[in-house]
């Protein structure tokens, strides 16, 4: 009888891939913010990103 190998549970409900999604769009919040700051933005343009 094959086992299915069940991944360890760490107290999130989504899977593999929407975490990913979610790490993406992270990242790509950070990009944003890091672009701001190498424009200058002004700081509340940048705090109102974060």
């Amino acid at each position: 009888m094959e086992r299915e190998k069940q991944s360890p549970s760490r107290g999130y409900s989504a899977t593999k891939e929407q975490l990913g999604g979610r790490l993406r769009r992270i990242e790509g919040q950070v990009r944003g913010v890091g672009a701001m700051v190498e424009d200058d933005r002004y700081c509340i343009d940048v705090l109102t990103q974060i």
